[in-house]
């Protein structure tokens, strides 16, 4: 119904690309309301599966439930989740209808084929690819393989680099604190900054990382992909693309491409340049060692160019940057909220780092288990309601019975699984070393495996199986290694009477509250390690 608010919205115009006002509304919202019905009447039929917080049947009942879903997706799914126990069932937007799979039909599909069990035709679906630019590089894989082989088999040779630009990002981001005193600090600015301009780092080097042009696109690109998608959303698809050409919907997301182009222009020409003279002269060129070169070296000769180069930059950001900052935060907040976390955390630092001759690498990183699990059960407890997204490519019958027809969207739910007493005991509870603990009892077993970045049927927050999420090592020693610049360095606590904001819930997404400040103070003493 969203499309007939945003027309009204629109009347004070005098035309729509020269056509008269009046006579073009009218047109539309009949053409409108046909569609509409048309959909929300048929858009059921594929499965039959029942639809979670459906009160009434027929049309009306189908709307009111997708409007419910906007500002009670977690009663709706919940409900549905405990209600058809261990069954199939739907959930119901204005986008699209998504069969919620059980936990042991994830196992089963995880590592199916593609031209079977789609990620990348579910991915397209969600986030609108025809109007977002995701569907600009079928049927390449540049950008995943990128990430999964080249960025992971470097981080060892990127981490002085990350370290070095952290360091920097944190001295000028974050207000000057002193031992004296606690400072009020409002967190998320400085932390999505410092996050940004590591991982520009890793994507571009410097000088780019650090320039204000550069960084604003970072920080802000994920925001406005996701506003054009919730605009869109409530426009019947059949009346997108033309929605799409009246109000040129995808012009702020054109506008990043622009400016990343513009930025990226001298540094792509140079370096094509530098390698096309090093063949002719049959010298061996000497190739950056960052996201932007990979990507050039993978892509293809029609891909080898500016425009695309600078399209799958911003396609790396929206897959990094805003994920990984939000993270942190809620790590951040938790840690305010569970104080006697915070020093056997800093000691498990002090101590890996000092029996590491006193140098953060991947090998510091992995022994910090006390971190990892800290990190581990926040992101239990502060998850997406639904992903683990698939399509269904070809008519499929599930182990069970279950028929999936070639079309349905398949999702996860993947907050339930992580709240279910069934796979995590005391589920309500937070428990900052749950994971220590088990891997404590686990050790010598190699069939139980509690690292953070781990993948499981039930643990689905970085995905699972062959599409699970192809950069979580980077953001895991990231986020691991930016911690301990802040335990190492600082205390911080809430504000008095204040304690940890809920986070807000729109859809099946999850938002922390960005607002809150916390008071910070410099810990006593001079700095342990020399990377600080």
């Amino acid at each position: 119904m969203g499309i007939f608010m945003l027309l009204i919205d629109y009347a004070e115009d005098k035309k729509f690309h020269d056509y008269p006002l009046i006579p073009t509304t009218l047109a539309l919202l009949s053409l409108a309301l046909f569609l509409f019905l048309k959909k929300e009447r048929s858009i059921h039929s594929p499965t039959k599966f029942p639809i979670a917080g459906i009160e009434s049947s027929g049309y009306f009942g189908l709307v009111k439930v997708r409007g419910r879903f906007v500002s009670d997706a977690l009663q709706i799914v919940k409900n549905g989740y405990y209600k058809y126990r261990g069954k199939n069932f739907v959930v119901t937007t204005y986008t699209f209808d998504r069969v919620i799979l059980t936990h042991d039909q994830v196992k089963e599909i995880s590592n199916a084929p593609e031209d079977i069990v789609s990620a990348r035709a579910a991915t397209n679906e969600t986030l609108m690819g025809s109007y977002t630019g995701l569907d600009r590089f079928p049927p390449t894989n540049y950008i995943q393989d990128a990430v999964r082989i080249k960025l992971t088999q470097n981080l060892g040779t990127i981490k002085d680099a990350m370290i070095e630009e952290m360091r920097s990002a944190l001295d000028t981001e974050l207000p000057e604190c002193t031992t004296d005193e606690w400072r009020s600090v409002e967190i998320f600015p400085p932390l999505r900054r410092t996050i940004a301009r590591t991982s520009s780092r890793v994507f571009v080097g410097l000088p780019l990382c650090r320039n204000e042009d550069w960084l604003d696109i970072s920080m802000k690109f994920t925001r406005d992909f996701f506003m054009t998608i919730h605009i869109l959303s409530v426009i019947p698809k059949l009346l997108r693309p033309l929605y799409a050409w009246m109000f040129n919907s995808g012009k702020v997301l054109t506008s990043y491409k622009k400016r990343a182009g513009i930025l990226l222009a001298p540094t792509i020409q140079r370096r094509l340049e530098e390698e096309k003279l090093a063949e002719q002269n049959g010298a061996v060129y000497e190739k950056p060692n960052d996201m932007l070169q990979w990507l050039t070296d993978l892509a293809e000769p029609h891909h080898k160019n500016i425009e695309s180069l600078s399209e799958m930059q911003l396609l790396t950001i929206l897959a990094s940057i805003h994920t990984t900052t939000n993270f942190l935060l809620n790590t951040l907040y938790d840690l305010a909220a569970h104080r006697e976390y915070i020093q056997p955390i800093r000691e498990e630092m002090e101590a890996v780092i000092s029996a590491n001759e006193g140098v953060l690498d991947k090998v510091a990183l992995r022994k910090m288990r006390k971190t990892d699990s800290f990190f581990k059960e926040s992101m239990r407890k502060n998850t997406f309601l639904i992903n683990f997204n698939r399509m269904i490519m070809k008519n499929l019958t599930l182990s069970d019975g279950t028929r999936l027809p070639k079309g349905a969207l398949v999702s996860a739910p993947i907050l339930m699984f992580s709240t279910d007493p069934d796979f995590v005991e005391d589920p309500e509870t937070f428990d900052g070393f749950r994971w220590y603990k088990k891997s404590l009892e686990a050790e010598g077993l190699a069939t139980h495996n509690t690292n953070w970045t781990t993948t499981s049927s039930n643990n689905l927050i970085w995905g699972h199986g062959k599409h699970a999420c192809p950069g979580r090592f980077f953001a895991g020693e990231m986020m691991k290694t930016l911690l301990t610049f802040i335990i190492l360095q600082y205390d911080f606590k809430y504000p008095e009477g204040q304690s940890r904001p809920d986070g807000f819930r729109r859809a099946e997404f999850t938002i922390p509250d960005i607002t809150r400040k916390l008071l910070f103070k410099k810990l006593p003493g001079p700095k342990k390690f020399s990377f600080l």
